[in-house]
């Protein structure tokens, strides 16, 4: 047996190697050695048989204070704090904001409709279950989905090398994704019905509609457009999207004819960015006011239709206009032969009356 420390933890480890010589590794759950080799005396003890049971359970107690119910679920988002600062692991603001939102919401989820895990130890299989079908249920695209279960696993990672009992079930949670699922592209007809109902609910849904509409950019890339990344005179937004960062591509796109009234008040107005209402709540779509809202106002509901609807609407209109496959990658961020075909759909309407202007 022996007492040692993990570079990613605050707490002192205990290595114990049972009866059949298995080699068990358990957090002391105290960053306090004189405690840790108390609690590890008590080990000795329970290995040696010459204490019984419930006197070395009062032991710990005394040792480790009052006994533990559980971490609940309320108090999970500052445990993994905790061991971040601990592990000395920094992680962006937006994933921390992301992660911290996804905490809340399994909390109340749980709360309200599964009692039984009221902590971290009690997640088990069956609510993991049970909260990615109300995630179904709610309508979150499978991407979303598997995301957000994906960070809960990762959270809950951290709490069982922290703490006894917690085991992590998140990764049982498999979710099939369909890129298909995530934004049917809009008829000619629904895109006049929906930039309508968009001038209506406000919150610059219009405005985002149309840089959407006439550039591709994703939700995500155009809630926090710069004002600084959008040159007028050239006619073009200069830009490195989240999805081609990794590869390195930036994205220029040119600014056209339909767009260019919505651009220039859009600069005109000032400010860091150009929604800065949308920059400041993303990715809490509900702080702002949901597109959902726009859809329902213009009556363009349960089709399967998102705000990533834009995306393939632009991808579909430039393969109505004959623009090549090459360009509308490059004006799309679509970074494989793969990727960008899923976009080309069967609505052949009319051309594109200005698929794109090139930039000068």
């Amino acid at each position: 047996m022996s007492l040692y420390k993990q570079d990613e933890s605050q707490f002192w480890w205990i290595q114990i190697y049972g009866p059949d010589r298995k080699r068990i590794r358990k957090s002391t759950g105290t960053a306090d050695k004189d405690k840790a080799l108390a609690i590890e005396h008590t080990f000795k003890m329970a290995f040696a048989g010459t204490t019984t049971a419930d006197k070395l359970h009062s032991l710990l107690d005394t040792l480790c204070g009052t006994r533990s119910e559980g971490l609940a679920l309320n108090d999970v988002w500052l445990t993994y704090e905790r061991w971040l600062e601990a592990a000395n692991k920094k992680l962006n603001p937006m994933t921390l904001r992301i992660r911290r939102n996804e905490c809340k919401r399994f909390a109340k989820w749980a709360e309200e409709s599964y009692p039984a895990a009221n902590t971290a130890e009690k997640v088990n299989r069956a609510c993991v279950l049970a909260f990615a079908q109300y995630l179904a249920k709610e309508g979150m695209s499978g991407k979303t989905r598997k995301n957000f279960l994906a960070d809960l696993g990762t959270i809950w990672e951290c709490l069982r090398m922290e703490r006894d009992n917690v085991t992590n079930c998140w990764n049982l949670v498999q979710v099939d994704v369909s890129d298909s699922e995530r934004g049917k592209p809009f008829t000619r007809e629904q895109e006049a019905e929906i930039l309508k109902a968009a001038k209506t609910v406000g919150h610059d849904w219009y405005e985002a509609s149309m840089v959407a509409r006439h550039t591709g950019l994703r939700y995500s890339d155009i809630a926090r457009i710069k004002t600084a990344a959008v040159n007028i005179e050239k006619g073009e937004i200069r830009m490195r999207p989240i999805k081609t960062k990794r590869f390195g591509i930036d994205i220029t796109n040119p600014i056209n004819s339909a767009l260019m009234p919505v651009m220039e008040a859009l600069v005109k107005r000032g400010g860091e960015y150009l929604f800065p209402e949308h920059a400041a709540a993303y990715p809490r779509f509900d702080k702002v006011s949901p597109f959902r809202d726009v859809l329902e106002a213009a009556k363009v509901t349960g089709e399967g239709h998102t705000f990533h609807s834009w995306r393939h609407t632009f991808r579909t209109r430039l393969s109505e206009a004959g623009v090549s496959d090459d360009l509308a990658k490059r004006l799309g961020g679509w970074t494989e032969d793969a990727t960008a075909a899923r976009y080309d759909h069967a609505e052949r309407v009319e051309e594109l009356r200005a698929a794109v202007e090139k930039a000068k």
